[in-house]
């Protein structure tokens, strides 16, 4: 339906420029077999999103719709975007919040099949709100970018903010060579460096429900010729309103390197990646004593893979491709778990 709308604004004399846009990404995962997760499955997957974004001749404003469809369609993003200055952005409707670099990069624009596990667990994720992003523009180069957000808190889809309390997000990310066209991991071969921190305060549910959390989080991304690097670092403190549940706190860090193969062909198709991930993802604290009561399991993940890249230019690298990567975890404490992963999937955005 949306590939017909834009369609037909685009036959349309003097209409808004309409752009549509799609993306499909076959995987296959295998599981290592364990008797303490008999749950965990092989098999194959599929992703799939359609969307469009529109912007008037002449007007500061632009539109963006996009839906996933798979397992059901469920709609993704749907912004309004107004720029009233050529450094000041402002967002309104559903959107990422603006939080953690790994998270505001497509899932088709990452190196690895899999995401940061801690960064998927804490809750970030899109929101109803609205957001202004001020550039500092010097030279004619962008050299930070501050993002203010406020929203419902209520999740993806959800109209209502139903204990009308808000989510705040501040976001600071500092470019010293210059910005990037969006978010995405890896290099585009240019010199590029980008410092940033982030914090997130949100209210979530009512009365003995509620849980008031508060999330920082660092970040370093780092690009030049065939290598990139990048790294984050988030603290959430989660407090509960019912003292019967414990208060607890979360922390996590990562580092990732990546490199394409510096020999003819292969330096714009094939690239190695790594990844380094620790996380301590529920240590409970007492209500009076104010010491840990538990850490459960707390684990470090190391993660390798290669991605064949079929376009070369260095802008395009993640429109089109196919990344294989196998991930070890261990556990650090608790139960040993067997939850070693193999993931194989391809990638063509268009």
């Amino acid at each position: 339906m949306l590939l017909l709308i834009a369609a037909a604004f685009a036959a349309v004399p003097a209409s808004p420029s309409v752009r549509p846009s799609a993306w499909v990404r076959p995987a296959f995962t295998w599981i290592a077999d364990s008797p303490q997760n008999p749950t965990a499955q092989d098999g194959f997957t599929a992703e799939a999103r359609i969307g469009v974004e529109a912007s008037v001749p002449d007007l500061p404003v632009s539109a963006k719709v996009e839906l996933a469809l798979l397992p059901e369609p469920q709609l993704t993003d749907a912004s309004l975007i107004i720029a009233p200055l050529a450094f000041v952005t402002v967002n309104l409707g559903q959107m990422k919040v603006p939080f953690s670099l790994h998270r505001l990069a497509s899932d088709t624009r990452r190196q690895l099949p899999q995401g940061v596990g801690f960064l998927s667990e804490a809750g970030i994720g899109r929101e109803i709100g609205a957001s202004v992003a001020v550039d500092v523009p010097i030279a004619g180069k962008t050299l930070g970018t501050f993002t203010s957000g406020v929203y419902n808190g209520e999740g993806a889809n959800r109209i209502q903010n139903v204990n009308q309390r808000f989510l705040f997000a501040q976001r600071v990310l500092v470019t010293p060579f210059g910005a990037r066209p969006g978010f995405s991991e890896g290099t585009q071969r240019a010199l590029y460096v980008g410092i940033g921190g982030g914090w997130l305060y949100d209210y979530e549910g009512d009365g003995l429900t509620a849980a008031e959390s508060n999330t920082f989080g660092v970040e370093l991304q780092v690009a030049w010729n065939v290598l990139s690097f990048q790294a984050e670092a988030v603290d959430q403190d989660i407090v509960n309103a019912n003292a019967a549940v414990a208060d607890y706190h979360v922390k996590g860090a990562y580092g990732q390197l990546g490199c394409f193969v510096p020999a003819a062909w292969l330096r714009d198709h094939v690239e190695l990646v790594g990844r380094f991930e620790a996380a301590e993802p529920n240590t409970a604290f007492g209500a009076e004593e104010g010491e840990a009561q538990a850490d459960l399991q707390a684990i470090q993940t190391i993660t390798g893979g290669v991605n064949l890249y079929i376009r070369a230019a260095p802008e395009r690298f993640h429109d089109m491709k196919v990344q294989a990567a196998y991930a070890h975890v261990t556990p650090l404490e608790g139960e040993d778990l067997d939850d070693d992963t193999f993931t194989v999937s391809a990638t063509a955005r268009f």
